[in-house]
């Protein structure tokens, strides 16, 4: 068994065959048993296309967040009254989403994401086949099992492999794409949530429900509708070839000069499920740009090493505590605006309808300003996340403490702490991917974004359990600001304690430097002998490269390069 959990969170790169390769040209290819490919001659393969269909996969799966809007119909449609029942079947839909997501990253690293999006194909069409069984029997077990396990476990395969697929086509866009697809998660949330309201003859979110006829044909029509784009994205979605540069670039981010061979690349790291590649072996020079400078020194890592290390936990706490505060606003906005604040229900919606707005905004703006301060400052990529994932925190610390010692709070501050809250949240949401990207590489990207959301699914759970009946008064209100003021705190200190310096994050032990300066350091003991002890060779990688001592190329000498778990030492 625990050989069978370590094989498994083990990534090991497949290679691709020619026929793939040459398939690959057209956009739209079906495979059926991953061996023979049958491409459709019509639209050539262009990387833009497929972040288009990623985004679009990526709005259907938002549609399980718009699922809330059916709440209260779906309630008196098999109950008769509003019994909260259907609430349950939301949250396992995100239970699900994000076990599923945690789980399905080695997988779609191994099988490619093509594979990947075949199986949330099929496990988001049986859901909605059971979910239109469920309405048209009226049996509600069918809908628990249909949308909450499998459209809930088919969305979050869909999130983690379209995500990585775009991260490994766009390394000089990752912030710009995790945007737009996040961007598209987002929308998705909104337009459904508008499609349920209209569909079902609701004038607004919060409308009492006076009409349930119309239920039956929700779930076949959207359903079709969302299957069929999957299917589309299937046939489009794919990794790059060995060989793929763009803008002078390969998927790491590398100088296509300081490329090394992808045979010797693909024999030496990825087949013995280690990535990155230790970039010091390629000379430096005075005019590398921003990205080079700190890929140089990644080296190589295992899955495991990136899931257990320190970086991960402290990213892991401070994206949600960045994140949990918005999902009670959102839980208990009506209740908020209605009950403590009294304002009308059209006041209500349209706040509902400014949150939505700033929250989708901060998706797209938030990853984009971050790859523009790579590229105009010449930031460390992961430092420059880094900074931004901060400053959003540092603001929502701002702007809760505020809250948390005002006396009387008015309406016009509350809707400003909220906006900025979900501005903020949308945003680090979106950051993440090419956070977690640039710290622990593409191979990595899946998986690692994966066991991140699953973050994203337990404070949706915890949010609707916890709070589903909490009531909300003035003096509930403030309390509730001085937890939030305390969680955020926390996940800004977790957030500075994200190492994203070279020097540090690989140091034999632990060591966190400020500035260059050395602030905590923690050596661990190496093995005296002269040979590397057995159980340091999972951690060690051997890689044959040219030795360009001056420069002048030469094609004559070579270096050998041994990489273990600090440090690499060079044999001429």
């Amino acid at each position: 068994m625990l050989h069978w959990l370590w094989t498994y969170w083990k990534v090991i790169v497949p290679t691709k065959s020619t026929a793939e390769l040459d398939a690959e040209h057209w956009l739209f290819v079906l495979t059926l048993d991953g061996l023979t490919y049958f491409p459709f001659h019509c639209v050539l393969f262009n990387r833009w296309w497929l972040l288009f269909f990623c985004a679009l996969a990526n709005v259907a799966a938002g549609s399980i967040i718009a699922f809330y809007s059916l709440y209260d119909i779906l309630d008196v449609y098999f109950y008769g009254s509003q019994t909260k029942q259907s609430f349950t079947i939301g949250l396992q839909a995100y239970i699900w989403l994000g076990v599923a997501a945690a789980l399905a990253g080695p997988v779609v690293e191994r099988e490619g994401p093509r594979t990947g999006l075949t199986m949330a194909t099929l496990l988001v069409t049986v859901g909605y086949v059971l979910s239109q069984l469920a309405v048209s029997a009226t049996n509600p077990t069918f809908l628990l099992i249909g949308y909450g396990f499998f459209c809930g476990g088919g969305f979050g395969i869909v999130l983690v492999t379209t995500m990585c697929a775009v991260q490994k086509w766009f390394p000089d866009f990752r912030g710009f794409v995790s945007g737009v697809c996040m961007c598209g998660f987002g929308l998705g949330n909104t337009a459904f949530s508008l499609l349920y309201a209209k569909a079902l003859n609701r004038g607004g979110l919060l409308d009492p429900v006076t009409d349930v006829s119309h239920v039956p044909q929700i779930f076949w029509s959207t359903g079709f509708a969302i299957v069929a784009v999957l299917v589309v994205t299937t046939f489009v979605i794919r990794t790059p070839p060995p060989t793929y540069i763009v803008n002078g670039h390969d998927i790491h981010c590398v100088p296509e000069a300081k490329v090394i061979d992808a045979t010797l690349l693909d024999d030496e790291y990825l087949k013995v499920g280690m990535t990155l590649v230790n970039y010091d072996i390629v000379a430096h020079t005075e005019l590398d740009g921003t990205d080079v400078q700190y890929f140089q020194q990644v080296k190589a890592l295992s899955l495991l090493q990136c899931i257990f290390s320190t970086d991960f936990l402290f990213l892991y706490v401070a994206f949600a505590a960045s994140i949990i505060p918005a999902q009670i606003f959102t839980s208990e906005l009506a209740a908020i605006c209605l009950g403590v604040f009294k304002q009308s229900m059209d006041t209500t919606n349209q706040l509902m309808t400014q949150g939505f707005a700033s929250n989708t905004i901060g998706r797209l703006v938030v990853p984009l300003f971050s790859d523009a301060l790579i590229r105009i400052f010449y930031t460390n990529p992961a430092f420059a996340r880094k900074i931004i994932f901060v400053v959003l925190l540092i603001t929502q610390v701002v702007f809760m403490a505020i809250a948390s010692n005002a006396t009387a709070m008015s309406f016009s501050m509350f809707r400003t702490l909220v906006l900025t809250t979900v501005f903020a949240s949308g945003g680090n949401l979106a950051l993440v991917p090419c956070f977690i990207t640039d710290m622990f590489g593409v191979y990595h990207a899946g998986t690692m974004y994966g066991l991140a959301l699953s973050c994203w699914s337990i404070r949706s759970v915890v949010a609707g359990y916890g709070f589903a009946s909490f009531q909300v008064t003035r003096s509930s209100l403030g309390i509730q600001f001085q937890w939030m003021l305390v969680l955020l705190v926390v996940g800004f200190v977790a957030a500075l304690f994200i190492r994203t310096n070279s020097s540090d994050r690989f140091f034999h032990g632990y060591q966190y430097s400020i500035g260059g300066r050395v602030i905590c350091q923690f050596a661990f003991a190496r093995p005296t002998s002269d040979t590397y002890a057995i159980e340091d060779v999972e951690d060690s990688v051997t890689i044959l490269d040219r030795h360009n001592p001056s420069s002048t190329p030469s094609t004559e000498d070579f270096v050998l390069w041994k990489g273990d778990g600090a440090a690499g030492d060079k044999q001429v």
